[in-house]
């Protein structure tokens, strides 16, 4: 009978530990599972870039170079600082001819902002009618990253013959895309 009692005073004993465990582990996830998301819009493991209000966003073409510019600002939406190194990219449409008035690198703190004005040099008219974001390369500790931004749709020319068509997801609407609008107006009008 000591046994049983002895046996009892052991089982009584395993008891809050085994509770001790679950308890331990049930806050362990649901702490995993508040952590997760809070570090995903943190900005500490990808950097979240966004873009400044749509009326920031600046363009300009010269007709007699084929040369346009497009201007907008990064905002930066994480908590952590981000470093950007670096911004643009050529295509076989248009090329990155420079990045105006912008010294990389650009520490930037929890909401903080640059200003980032892109020169391209349009090599061929025939542009697609589709997305082209513009790569934001981040400087983080374990190598770069590239982040894509798009500025903000442009409004088109309506007397212009050769504005082109929407795409399926842009049917009805009343803007074009960034490079569509700056290229056009280079390609299709006259001095």
């Amino acid at each position: 009978m000591r046994q049983n009692g002895a046996d009892m005073v052991e089982t009584e004993r395993v008891r809050p530990r085994r509770r001790w465990l679950w308890v331990t582990g049930a806050a362990l996830v649901v702490a995993a599972l508040v952590a997760v998301p809070v570090v995903g819009t943190s900005g500490m493991v990808r950097a979240r870039l966004g873009l400044g209000a749509p009326d920031i966003s600046l363009g300009s073409s010269h007709l007699d170079t084929r040369n346009v510019s497009v201007g907008f600002r990064v905002v930066n939406e994480g908590w952590a600082p981000v470093t950007l190194i670096g911004a643009g990219r050529s295509s076989s449409y248009m090329r990155l001819l420079s990045v105006e008035d912008t010294h990389f690198p650009i520490t930037l703190g929890s909401g903080q902002w640059a200003d980032i004005t892109l020169s391209y040099h349009v090599t061929d008219c025939a542009i697609p009618v589709e997305p082209w974001p513009i790569p934001v390369r981040v400087e983080r500790p374990w190598g770069t990253e590239t982040v894509y931004v798009d500025p903000s749709p442009r409004d088109p020319d309506p007397t212009n013959p050769h504005t082109p068509q929407f795409p399926e997801e842009l049917e009805g609407s009343t803007m074009t895309l960034w490079h569509l609008a700056q290229s056009t107006y280079v390609c299709y009008r006259t001095p």
